[in-house]
């Protein structure tokens, strides 16, 4: 017996060794950390580090900008410390306490399967726990202080289960401060605990009997929680109410409904697999309902049921709850494996044993046999020594692992390093960047740049920076118009937009344009759409498929609009229209492009003046290519383009005003259309082009979509092309605030840029090019993954 547990001891000691190294050498493996969210617990580290003795955790200077801040700070304390005992580089020391907790937990999930159900189970659950993809996952992303608390929840409710065996001052002091650290370390994981905790008490007061248990045993329960409000009560008081009130926006929920919400077919197995328990319960305990059983039940249930917190108007990452129902989940895996081989392995030795009794009986009866040559009879033997019943266990149990490898809950180290390279953003090039911004910057010095790197940017460089997130990634409502105002001057110059009803519904339109300085979006147009929260990107115009031909001297040349210089380029703005003027020239002509959505309006009005400088120079042709993500639908018309978008329901349509021009269209797939307009301009010194464009949801009549016969589909649409013919009434309803990178940098005194290679990658284009262009900006630091624009004053 004690030979046996020492072997178990050296196994789950080499399991815990394994779980450390596999986390750490993934940490490392391309030198910094993989994910963001290690930049954010930099910043809170250094926030607390700077503000001494007089320390406001509900503060961070540089993420977003600076400002209020609900991350709970139990992490960033502790590794603070050793930070600054130690003097080891920064994203070294959180790459060594992630790893470290996360890799105690495989310790923890040991103890307790083993104080529930059995030894050997409690081996398994610490090895494929070694392995969790959820826990590789989290590690690779950042989620450092919910690594934590992931190892702290089992390690409270081991206590709980083991509670007989301790006296009752050791247990309420221990219970006490676990407790009382999962109150400090992560908001989310307080919830999830206390609302298990919670059940657990509420269920055993009311079937106590069944359970096991007495009323006065589940209140005393409540003793550690109490205690542990008490210990972090001066941090509570502060952030709890903080918490209700800057936690809350509509345009975090509709970003995070649309995005971050967990389908169903993945949530349901979780309430199915939960009855499986009390079947394994009945056979290990001898009855169905134990406190362990139904603690572990609660501990599946009461995530799975958060997961559909957005059905009662409550709304985070809904994600994050998988997390917590990992450990309960691969328990249940282990003990199906643990069975599984005692079983088969059972079943075969005992067949095994009466063929060789019923070998033994008939050889003896049938003595005139011929005799077994002894080459077989050897073999037999050595056959029988060595599948034993503890030998055959261990050939299923390694042949259950070795399938546990191809399920997607686990991740051996070649789907680790998937995992790590999928999340990895810093590199040496960009480290380097951010090296030169902490030397050559001001302290406050308010930087812009892309999300990820914004994240590391304000925790390694220590500058107040903006990064682009998108909304369901933050979480308090100052970070909302912050993180918009970063993705605007990172992705165009200009965003406007007008409001305007269509049966008693409110719909929008909006327009981005990336300005003269880039050829890309000039101008693109989307559809605001009602049911999710990213707009449909209809119309694109690209300066560089726009071309204008003209004649100097009877000489014919051409030019496309990227290649002209930029003359001159504002915005106007009032409450009844919102415009955008882009002036480009050379020595031969200007062409002016002016945009403007009109309040109540549906149309975005594009009108190109051309106007030669020269009395040498005539005007020939403009040839320009319309991108449209969608269909022509409807009947052909000379004046009037219609395009459908079957995918997301949403119309659109081009009117011609002034000079119709010759129009050729080609769709390349089944959402794509390039419309090339042919502008004759006749040989003249000056001219006009007009254009209405407008997208919007026409009807959510699924069955017209479905048709195979397309008639009564043209036929729906031709009255929306010829009611958008017709003179438009607008309505009475406000212009949203438009954007304007020009104002926007002046009022937020915003003083660098940085763009990344993998930012350049995702928008696929040299956003680059947008700065370097701009007389506005001047280029400071540069190398091949990240270049460095700063503000000219």
């Amino acid at each position: 017996m004690v030979k046996d547990t020492n072997k178990h001891l050296i196994l789950i000691f080499a399991i815990f060794v394994f779980a450390f190294l596999y986390r750490f050498l993934l940490m490392t493996h391309a030198t910094f950390p993989p994910g963001a969210d290690i930049g954010l617990h930099n910043s809170i580290i250094h926030s607390i580090i700077n503000q001494g003795s007089n320390v406001d955790f509900l503060y961070n200077y540089y993420q977003m900008g600076g400002g209020l801040s609900l991350t709970f700070p139990g992490y960033h304390l502790f590794t603070a410390q050793i930070i600054m005992l130690t003097g080891v580089p920064e994203y070294l020391v959180h790459a060594i306490v992630v790893s470290l907790f996360s890799s105690i937990t495989v310790l923890v999930s040991y103890l307790i399967t083993r104080a529930v159900w059995k030894e050997s189970a409690a081996i398994i659950v610490a090895f494929l726990m070694a392995i969790s993809r959820f826990d590789i996952e989290m590690l690779c992303w950042g989620g450092y202080p919910n690594v934590i608390t992931l190892m702290l929840i089992p390690v409270t409710f081991y206590l709980y289960i083991q509670k007989k065996r301790f006296t009752k001052l050791p247990f309420y002091i221990s219970t006490s401060l676990l407790i009382s650290s999962i109150f400090i370390v992560h908001s989310l994981s307080i919830i999830v605990f206390v609302s298990i905790l919670f059940s657990m008490i509420f269920f055993s007061l009311i079937f106590g009997s069944k359970l096991g248990t007495t009323r006065f045993e589940a209140l005393s329960w409540l003793l550690p929680v109490i205690s542990a409000g008490l210990i972090t009560l001066p941090y509570l008081i502060k952030v709890v109410p903080a918490f209700l009130t800057n936690s809350t926006n509509a345009e975090i929920n509709l970003a995070t409904a649309s995005a971050r919400v967990l389908p169903l077919e993945l949530v349901l197995p979780l309430f199915v697999v939960v009855g499986l328990y009390f079947i394994l319960s009945k056979k290990y305990h001898k009855r169905y309902f134990t406190i362990p059983t139904l603690l572990l039940v609660l501990w599946i249930l009461v995530p799975a049921v958060f997961t559909q917190g957005y059905l009662i108007g409550q709304y985070t990452d809904f994600h994050r709850f998988l997390y917590f129902v990992m450990l309960p989940v691969i328990m249940l895996i282990s003990l199906f494996i643990d069975f599984g081989s005692s079983f088969f392995a059972r079943v075969i030795d005992t067949y095994r044993s009466s063929t060789s009794q019923l070998n033994s009986t008939t050889a003896t009866i049938k003595e005139t046999e011929p005799v077994t040559p002894k080459r077989l009879t050897s073999f037999s033997k050595k056959a029988n020594r060595t599948l034993t019943r503890a030998n055959l266990y261990a050939g299923f149990l390694i042949g259950f692992l070795v399938i546990c490898f191809f399920i997607p809950l686990f991740a051996a180290p070649q789907e680790g390093l998937k995992q790590q390279t999928f999340y990895q953003i810093m590199n040496d090039p960009l480290y380097q960047g951010m090296d030169w911004a902490k030397v050559n910057t001001s302290d406050n010095a308010v930087v812009v740049t892309e999300a990820y790197y914004g994240w590391w940017f304000a925790g390694f460089a220590q500058r107040p920076t903006w990064s682009a997130v998108v909304p369901y990634f933050l979480s308090l409502s100052r970070e909302v118009p912050i993180a918009q105002t970063a993705t605007n001057l990172l992705d165009n110059d200009y965003l406007f937009e007008s409001s305007f009803k269509l049966s008693d519904e409110v719909h929008g339109i909006q327009v981005r344009e990336d300005g003269g300085y880039m050829a890309r979006h000039n101008p693109q147009i989307f559809a605001c759409l009602n049911w999710t929260y990213s707009p449909y990107p209809f119309f694109n115009f690209n300066n560089n498929q726009t071309k204008i031909m003209y004649e100097v001297n009877g000489v014919p040349q051409s030019i496309t609009l990227d290649k002209l210089p930029v003359l001159a380029m504002c915005m106007e703005n009032s409450s009844q229209y919102t415009a955008v003027s882009v002036v480009k020239g050379n020595e031969y002509f200007t062409c002016t492009q002016f945009t403007v959505v009109y309040a109540g309006s549906k149309f975005v009005n594009i009108t190109y003046t051309l106007e030669a400088v020269s009395k040498d120079v005539s005007l020939s042709w403009l040839q320009s290519t319309l991108e449209v993500n969608a269909l022509p639908v409807g009947t052909e018309r000379s004046n009037s383009l219609g395009f459908l978008a079957k995918n997301v329901k949403v119309f659109g349509q081009v009117v011609f005003n002034k000079n119709i021009p010759y129009i050729n269209s080609k769709s390349y797939n089944s959402a794509y259309t390039e419309v090339r307009f042919d502008y004759n301009l006749e040989g003249k010194k000056q001219s006009e082009l007009q254009m209405s464009l407008t997208t919007y949801s026409a009807t959510n009549n699924q069955a017209l979509y479905d048709r195979e016969d397309k008639t009564l589909l043209n036929a729906f649409f031709d009255k929306q092309i010829d009611l958008n013919l017709q003179p438009e009434n607008r309505d009475n309803l406000p212009l949203p605030a438009p954007f304007n990178y020009q104002a926007e940098l002046k009022i937020n005194n915003i003083e660098y840029i940085a763009v990344t290679r993998s930012y350049m990658a995702d928008s696929n284009a040299d956003v680059r090019l947008k700065f370097a262009n701009d007389p506005l900006f001047n280029l400071v630091f540069i190398n091949p993954e990240v270049a460095i624009f700063e503000v000219k004053k």
